[in-house]
């Protein structure tokens, strides 16, 4: 969503250019919530209202905005068949610090903030189901063998779900401390993020990782590619 937003501020200040903003941003996805359930388009297009106060702002006193989600694409392959169904470019550019990544999740106060604060918002999709019946073991066979296929199916569903999510944190705190490493030398640079409460609680998401990713940067020389131009300023339309 970069070009897009790179384009908001180039234009003028008619509505012309948030209406343009807001159906690129749909156009692309972004309206979509970081969630497994079904979305409805409306519902998106307020949240994606709600930001237009901030943008007009950053737009006036001509603060960059910078996109952190990765491509809503690639969020929807890996909820389909979970990490391993990315390309390894696409996983190289957004998880810098594979190895720290992977050791954080066999972190016991991380599967703690899993179990207790970042699962609790998966949701079965509506209408899935083994059968395609949209119910558990519809298909007249065996109840008990439909019954552990569709608990199967289920704890599958959800590994996907922990996937998309990790991957949203990681790619998120990856560009944030990419910014942040390009600007240590400015003691008047500041990123202001905006991102949903469920991203930040705990300092489990977006936020508890950042300082992992900067030392790791540091380490390995830096920002390294992808790394941020001059920008002074952050929205997170990508949720």
């Amino acid at each position: 969503c970069q070009d897009i937003l790179d384009e908001y501020l180039r234009s003028g200040d008619d509505g012309d250019a948030e209406r343009e903003l807001l159906e690129g941003l749909r156009a692309k996805g972004i309206s979509k919530n970081n969630d497994n359930d079904d979305s409805n388009s409306e519902y998106d297009l307020e949240i994606i209202r709600r930001h237009i106060p901030l943008l007009r702002f950053a737009k006036y006193k001509r603060y960059p905005l910078l996109g952190l989600g990765p491509d809503p694409a690639d969020l929807a392959t890996v909820s389909e068949g979970g990490l391993q169904s990315l390309s390894p470019e696409k996983r190289e550019e957004y998880v810098v610090d594979a190895r720290g990544f992977i050791e954080l999740t066999q972190d016991p106060a991380f599967k703690l903030y899993t179990e207790k604060s970042l699962l609790k918002d998966f949701k079965i999709p509506r209408g899935n189901s083994v059968d395609g019946s949209g119910g558990k073991g519809g298909g007249g066979g065996n109840s008990k063998n439909d019954d552990e296929d569709v608990v199967v199916a289920e704890k599958q569903q959800q590994g996907n779900y922990f996937a998309r999510r990790i991957l949203y944190h990681e790619a998120c705190a990856t560009t944030t401390a990419r910014w942040a490493l390009s600007h240590g030398g400015d003691s008047e640079s500041l990123m202001i993020a905006v991102a949903p409460i469920k991203d930040v609680r705990f300092l489990g998401g977006i936020n508890g990782r950042v300082p992992r990713i900067c030392n790791y940067l540091l380490a390995n020389g830096g920002v390294g590619s992808g790394g941020v131009g001059n920008a002074s300023g952050e929205s997170n339309t990508a949720s």
